[in-house]
Parts: C-alpha cells; structure tokens; sequence
C-alpha cells in the first residue's frame, strides 16, 4: 500500500472507469426500452385515433392524454362516447364525401384546413380568456417552435391533403378498406426509426393486413394506382408525425387543446401553401367563397366535427381505453362500407369482402401481438434495472 500508491491509483481509476461504463451502459439501455415504450403506447395508440376521419382535421391526442388507460369512467359514460364517436366520425366521413362528390366544392385541400383552422381559433380563443392555461410550456419559444413543431405540422398537412384528394380517386368503400394499412406503415415506421423494437408476431400480423388488403385491392372495381398512392401516403405521413412527436417533443405532454395550440398553425402553413399553389387560382374563377356562403351549415359542421372526433376520442380512451377506441374504428370502417353501397352504388364483390375481412382478422392479431410486446419490453427493463442495482451495489462493495 505504501510502497506503491500510484499503481494502486491507476487500479482503482480503472475499476470506477470500467464500472460506470457499465452503468452507464445501462442506463443507455433502459433509455431505449423507455422509448420503445412510449413509441408503441403513444404513438401507435395515436396513429389508430380520430386522425382518419376524413382528413378533416389534426388528430393532437398525444402526450399524456393520448396514453391514458381507463381510469375507472362509468359504463354509461363509456356508451356514451362510444356512441357520439361512432355519430361523428361517420358523419365527417360521409359529409366530406358529398361536399367533394356532390356539390361543387371540389378542394379537398382547403376542406381539410378547415377542421385545423377551427380548432386553433377555438384554442387561441381558451388560451386568451384563461380557460386554458399554458404555463407548463413557456419553455416552448418561437426558434424551439420553428425546431420542434413545424416539422409535425409538415407530416400533418401532407397527411390531411392526401387524405382528402383520395375521395376523387376511390369509391368511399374501399377508401375505408384501404386505411386498414394504418398499422402496417406505422409498424415500419417506428421500427426503421428505432423507437420501436422489431418482434415477428407483429411483423406476422403485419404481413397479414398487407395480404388481406391485396385481396382486396385486386378485386376492387373502381381500384386505381393514384388513389391508392394517396392513401399510403397519407397513412405513411401519419406515421412519421407519430415518429417526429417521439423525436422531437419526447419529454411534452399536450392535451387536446394545447396541441391545437401549437400543431394547428404549423399545419395551416403548409395547407396554406398546398391550397395557393394547387387550389387558389380555380377557387378563384369558381367563385368557392360563394359556395361556402350559399351553404354555411354543411362547411360549419365540416369543422367543428373535426373537433366533435377528437373530444370523443378522448372520452372513450378515459372511460373504456384505447382498444374499445380501436374496435369502435373499424365498426365505424364497417359502417361507413355499408353507406358507401346504400348511398353512393358502391360495388364490393365477395373477393373484395374477404380480402378485408382478412385485413380486420390480421388487425385483431396485431393488437394481441402489441400487448404481448408490450409485456416483453416491460420484462426487459425490469431486468435491466435489476442488473444495474445489482452492478451499482457491486461496485458499492468493491469501493469499500
């Protein structure tokens, strides 16, 4: 000891060296798994809620309220939301379809604007009255807006545009058969992005809706190769919004109306710029604004149903849970499918029926595929807790 205290020195710089390496090693890795976790609770519970419903406005149920479980609501208040959900997200749907099919309305991007413009004045309208208060996001300033937010608003304009000019290029049934693919592109989404670990059973359940969906596209009358780009477009962008909000907002929490707060003028950016350079000038020569005016009701409705969607999403999330949201999703798919044959003459035929179903039984699939991962991953970072304790506790004795 005595003889040689720098060796000993060197020795025990080592053995703390090597030790926090490995704690911090770690550590690394329960970040990881933490991701993981929020990704697939956050963003894949996102990507199946009110996003879809016409592209008529921007789904900002994320964060903390996008995560909620069931938090012990009543069964009556369950029905409830389950049944005004089911009323408006159908209801956008179809009410899209005759404004874009029926009248002389056809701008599907300025449609789509108009659920994300109402929704920010009524947030900027909370916000200055005091309703709403921002305080937790004064961290939140216009250079970190410019950074963080504006890139969302992009995937969420470029999603609610291709949504909606897919109307022009699908019959309103297979449209709905066509959105069953939600899963597939945020499956590799945030798995190519890393925030999600790859499992085959939901790789596997994957491939199934992708079966089912080909099925289904191959037998589809009025099937064309634009419409279906729109569509993977549109599920494609929603999923790298879900990506970006892991990415860039990882340590916020929104709630709804915070999120219109800050998402929705993002959007309107970019709808802004897509309306001027593909909309303005024939909404100009055919007098759109004379349109809206002769017909208030039907383009009020189009933007406050927008909002009517994400209310209730959020209702059935608190009270019932995000899988009840999800199975009220497809029944609202289903419904929508049977108007589209009684309302609009669609033409589905058997293949076309049984390719879907397909895609519905590989969409069951992946939800229990997701849970199971899910108790995966919750494994994993116990264990990887338990090991550091027992490294950190380790080195505690070695140190003595």
């Amino acid at each position: 000891r005595v003889a040689f205290p720098g060796r000993r020195a060197t020795v025990t710089r080592a053995l703390t060296r090597a030790t926090e390496t490995g704690a911090v090693r770690l550590t690394r890795r329960r970040h990881r798994v933490r991701g993981y976790r929020r990704a697939r609770d956050g963003a894949g519970d996102e990507g199946s809620q009110g996003k879809g419903e016409g592209r008529g406005q921007t789904a900002v149920t994320m964060g903390a309220v996008g995560n909620a479980s069931p938090g012990g609501g009543s069964l009556l208040m369950a029905v409830f939301y389950g049944i005004a959900y089911l009323t408006a997200a159908s209801t956008i749907i179809l009410l899209n379809k005759h404004v874009l099919s029926v009248t002389p309305f056809h701008y599907p991007i300025a449609l789509a604007s108009l659920g994300v413009l109402f929704g920010w004045v009524a947030s900027v309208i909370l916000v200055h009255t005091g309703a709403i208060s921002l305080e937790k996001h004064k961290d939140i300033t216009l250079s970190s807006w410019l950074k963080n937010v504006l890139p969302i608003g992009f995937f969420t304009g470029v999603t609610l545009a291709t949504g909606n000019m897919a109307y022009f290029y699908l019959s309103l049934s297979f449209l709905q058969m066509a959105k069953a693919l939600s899963p597939v592109a945020l499956f590799f989404v945030l798995t190519i992005t890393g925030l999600d670990r790859f499992h085959m059973s939901v790789f596997i359940s994957v491939m199934v809706i992708v079966f089912g969906a080909a099925v289904a596209a191959y037998a589809e009358v009025h099937f064309t190769w634009i419409g279906i780009g729109l569509v993977v477009t549109a599920e494609s962008f929603e999923a790298l919004k879900s990506a970006a909000f892991q990415f860039l907002l990882a340590n916020k929490s929104f709630s709804m109306w915070e999120g219109m707060y800050f998402v929705s003028p993002a959007s309107l950016i970019f709808l802004g710029i897509a309306i001027y350079t593909m909309e303005l000038q024939e909404m100009i020569e055919e007098d759109a604004w004379g349109q809206m005016k002769a017909h208030p009701l039907i383009f009020i409705a189009c933007g406050t149903l927008g909002f009517a969607v994400n209310y209730c999403s959020l209702g059935v999330i608190k009270n019932a849970g995000s899988l009840t949201l999800k199975v009220l999703a497809q029944m609202k798919s289903i419904l929508i499918i049977f108007a589209g044959i009684a309302i609009y003459s669609d033409v589905v035929s058997l293949q076309t029926a049984m390719g879907y179903a397909t895609s519905i039984v590989g969409f069951g699939f992946y939800n229990y595929a997701k849970i199971k991962a899910k108790e995966e991953d919750d494994k994993l970072a116990a264990e990887e807790g338990g090991e550091k304790g027992g490294e950190e506790a380790g080195y505690g004795s070695t140190k003595k």
